[in-house]
């Protein structure tokens, strides 16, 4: 009897855990982000794709076929996540001769040092924290991600995937926290 009310318990936090998940696939105009000259910087502001009942739980942003445009020229490509910008793709002259153009601004999500002059897919999966973040930006509707290229950086494309699953009810939300903590009150016992 017991392990059938725990078992009925934890159904609910399996059911909700997946449930309703949806995976959305972002990509800017123009796609390759104008092959990230390194004269520029960029931005790629986007409204929140998922609506008030789902939350983030997984990002992953990709290039496709991404190469150094010289063999051996150093280069970095910094890229952050940030709170808000302009819709779609714009571009700003950067002067600054290397560094950051978005030091201090948004979260960094990652920094990309000494990319290979050969074509090669690279994606980046966010952290825990970054995903949090995501969330917290996309609450009022918008988030914007930056990326800042110190060399020329060709490529056919750069996606961003979303996964999003439901957020719970507080009913379902107690529910399934009973039943996780329905085992560890057995066992004190």
């Amino acid at each position: 009897m017991k392990k059938l009310v725990i078992a009925l318990l934890f159904v609910p936090l399996v059911s909700c855990s997946g449930a309703l998940a949806d995976v959305i696939t972002l990509s800017p105009t123009p796609s390759g982000l104008y092959d990230l000259d390194q004269r520029h910087w960029y931005t790629w502001g986007i409204d929140t794709p998922w609506d008030d009942t789902q939350t983030p739980v997984q990002a992953t942003l990709s290039f496709h076929k991404i190469r150094n445009w010289k063999r051996h020229d150093p280069n970095v490509l910094y890229i952050h996540l940030l709170d808000d910008a302009p819709l779609g793709v714009e571009r700003g002259r950067d002067n600054q001769g290397g560094g950051d153009a978005f030091d201090g601004e948004g979260i960094v999500l990652t920094v990309y040092r000494n990319l290979s002059h050969r074509p090669r897919d690279l994606s980046y999966t966010f952290t825990a924290d970054q995903v949090d973040t995501l969330a917290d930006y996309a609450a009022d509707g918008r988030f914007a991600l930056s990326f800042d290229p110190d060399c020329h950086f060709y490529n056919r494309g750069v996606e961003l995937e979303i996964v999003t699953g439901l957020i719970p009810e507080p009913a379902t939300f107690l529910l399934m926290s009973a039943g996780a903590a329905l085992p560890l009150f057995r066992r004190r016992r």
